[in-house]
């Protein structure tokens, strides 16, 4: 085996984190890698931290859990720059790798320590519902309004700015593509699904996400190029962020959204109601399965993967009437058996 760079052993060292919201691993991991950076916690429980001697306009954003289901340690599988789950992890109950979030905190530690000046800001309960983030839009919308940029490295693949988000547009294109040509390699995208910038969206003009090369995230099959990560590092280190441009009125709907969104696109019944995140995830399984597929589709979870989850939930026979949880059986009445 090749000897690892100090960059990738970093990356493969915070990569072991399995990082459940509250859980003893996700604080160690704070203690380790955060706090003798300087983050602070606000009241919000997220992870604050200023670099440069003056208020910045520009938000760096990630987040701190993971949707690991059990905390602790996990090994890992790292050949030819793409790192993976062991199958000893798996086997030991690992369900993903986890580079969703942790490619963007370590793009942003890499940031911090080149002292690249801006607002960075690592929320608390992304994947509970954008608990931290939710929080500070609700509690703060004066402090959030003094920012021009809030931008997430929380995105699959390899080229993505992300323009618009579930609540609908949330970057101008003028501010994807500026960004993307200072990168190169990227380009604006539409089809962003949703992270913790898209809860600023009405307070701060641009709000994107970047991608950061995972894909498969949430599922075993979760990967992360990390020669990727790397070069967006060195790229990010590069970026003159005071030359992107602001354009978007975050006050302001743009009439031009629509050619967007399809008929069925879950993006479209989102687009109607902002505050619809905001009802039971129960309720909305049950009022728009089709809107719900499409995004656990965009988000890269697998059928079998979810299938295995069910399985595991309520147990192997669930699909017999006597185990289906009473709430599937809304409106359902079975035929009676043959005599």
């Amino acid at each position: 085996m090749n000897k690892l760079s100090a960059d990738e052993r970093m990356i493969l060292e915070m990569f072991q984190y399995r990082r459940p919201r509250g859980s003893l691993t996700e604080q160690r991991f704070i203690d380790t890698y955060l706090t003798p950076l300087g983050f602070k916690r606000d009241e919000q429980l997220n992870l604050y931290l200023l670099v440069g001697d003056k208020p910045s306009t520009i938000m760096f954003s990630s987040h701190v859990d993971t949707v690991h289901r059990k905390e602790g340690i996990q090994t890992l599988d790292y050949r030819d720059g793409i790192l993976k789950l062991s199958k000893r992890a798996i086997r030991e109950g690992s369900n993903c790798l986890g580079a969703d979030d942790t490619a963007g905190i370590w793009l942003m530690t890499e940031m911090i320590k080149a002292d690249i000046p801006g607002f960075y800001l690592i929320h608390h309960g992304e994947e509970s519902g954008c608990i931290g983030s939710r929080a500070l839009a609700d509690e703060c919308p004066n402090f959030l309004r003094e920012f021009e940029a809030a931008i997430a490295f929380d995105r699959q693949d390899y080229e993505d700015i992300i323009t618009h988000q579930s609540p609908g547009r949330t970057c101008s294109d003028k501010f994807a593509q500026a960004l993307g040509d200072q990168l190169g390699g990227f380009k604006p995208s539409s089809w962003g699904v949703y992270t913790d910038t898209a809860e600023y969206s009405h307070l701060i003009p641009e709000c994107t996400n970047v991608s950061v090369g995972y894909r498969g995230q949430h599922t075993t099959r979760e990967q992360q190029d990390v020669p990727f990560l790397i070069e967006l590092r060195n790229k990010l280190l590069n970026v003159d962020w005071a030359a992107l441009p602001i354009s978007r009125d975050p006050s302001e709907v743009d009439e031009e959204d629509d050619r967007y969104y399809s008929p069925r696109s879950w993006k479209t019944a989102a687009k109607k109601s902002y505050d619809m995140r905001r009802r039971s995830l129960l309720d909305l399984c049950k009022d728009y399965p089709d809107v719900i597929a499409d995004v656990l589709e965009n988000m890269g979870v697998d059928p079998a993967d979810l299938q295995e989850y069910v399985d595991e939930a309520y147990g192997a026979n669930w699909q017999d009437d006597s185990r289906v949880p009473e709430w599937f059986c809304d409106g359902y009445e079975p035929m009676e058996k043959a005599a």
